[in-house]
């Protein structure tokens, strides 16, 4: 293929790859990141990330969040999920990984889904997409959700979309894109009280209150309940996510202490009425992580995020 004119190449009949998470982000990542680094022009990758093993018995994976919550996830006094962090396969490929097109999209957003499937059969090298997939019974949510779910988890960053492009240039702020998610330039997503312009911070947290598998991570309370805890917007301010590596988040005296369902976050019900949230431990260092993994994305996009400057800012009074 060395010598094959763009003609050709486009000519070539494409080799395609499908697989989960588990598959080819972690028994099969070593085969995978062969191939994506060889970069065949007429190979195409897609892996359907559910963020569990789905069909062995709904164990965690790489990719799984790190509350964990599926069926086979511990859940006690010592821990309450896992402490690793979610592994990006579609980050992992953008770099250290040759040069292929890569894709993180879902249907959240149809249009720009397809035309990234578009773009990468156009590219001369490999190209991987990675889609967030719904598995109803792992995650407990509707059959009919699965487009609504792939929205949550994009609003929230629990899952942000981007699109790799090598040819677009050689530093990653031309490369890297991450057109489609929204308020790219801060840390959450501002949402609509329903019925309102009022709006309120939607975070990872948010997100999982609509799925059955985070039911262990979050209590439903009345608003009293709430008076005296400290909201989650506020404890994340204190924290970093090397207060989480250095388990800090366990020390009493410390700036980052979490206590075990201290934290509260509001959601909104349809009709615009509060609904009071108190939240494992876990599931705040689960919204801290996933706010750090955003903001590294936005740092390779080139885009420059002022909520993390005015968090420095607190910090440093601390």
């Amino acid at each position: 293929d060395t010598y094959m004119t763009d003609t050709e190449v486009q000519e070539l009949p494409r080799v395609w790859a499908v697989g989960g998470d588990g598959g080819m982000g972690d028994i099969g990542f070593q085969n995978l990141s062969k191939v994506v680094l060889q970069n065949r022009p007429n190979v195409s990758i897609l892996m359907l990330n559910t963020q569990v093993y789905s069909n062995t018995g709904g164990q965690n994976s790489d990719s799984s969040v790190m509350t964990g919550g599926f069926d086979m996830n511990q859940f006690g006094e010592a821990s309450e999920g896992k402490l690793t962090e979610l592994k990006s396969v579609a980050e992992c490929f953008t770099s250290g990984h040759g040069s292929p097109f890569v894709a993180q999209v879902s249907v959240a957003n149809t249009a720009n889904m397809f035309k990234s499937i578009v773009d990468g059969l156009c590219y001369r090298g490999t190209a991987y997409f990675q889609i967030f997939t719904t598995c109803q019974p792992e995650h407990g949510v509707p059959d009919h959700a699965s487009a609504v779910q792939a929205q949550r988890i994009r609003d929230s960053r629990g899952l942000p979309e981007f699109v790799f492009t090598p040819s677009a240039g050689e530093i990653y702020s031309e490369a890297f894109s991450l057109k489609g998610n929204p308020n790219p330039k801060n840390d959450w997503m501002s949402k609509n009280i329903p019925g309102t312009k009022d709006k309120y911070t939607y975070t990872a947290a948010h997100w999982a209150f609509t799925e059955a598998r985070f039911r262990r991570h979050y209590k439903i309370v009345k608003a009293e309940a709430i008076e005296g805890k400290i909201s989650l917007e506020d404890k994340l301010k204190d924290m970093t996510m090397d207060d989480v590596t250095c388990r800090r988040f366990v020390d009493p005296s410390h700036r980052a202490f979490v206590p075990e369902f201290g934290v509260y976050a509001i959601e909104y019900n349809k009709d615009g009425e509060p609904v009071y949230y108190m939240l494992s431990r876990h599931m705040v260092l689960f919204c801290v992580e996933r706010r750090r993994a955003w903001r590294m994305m936005q740092s390779r996009a080139g885009v420059e995020n002022l909520d993390y400057v005015a968090q420095k800012e607190h910090l440093s009074d601390k």
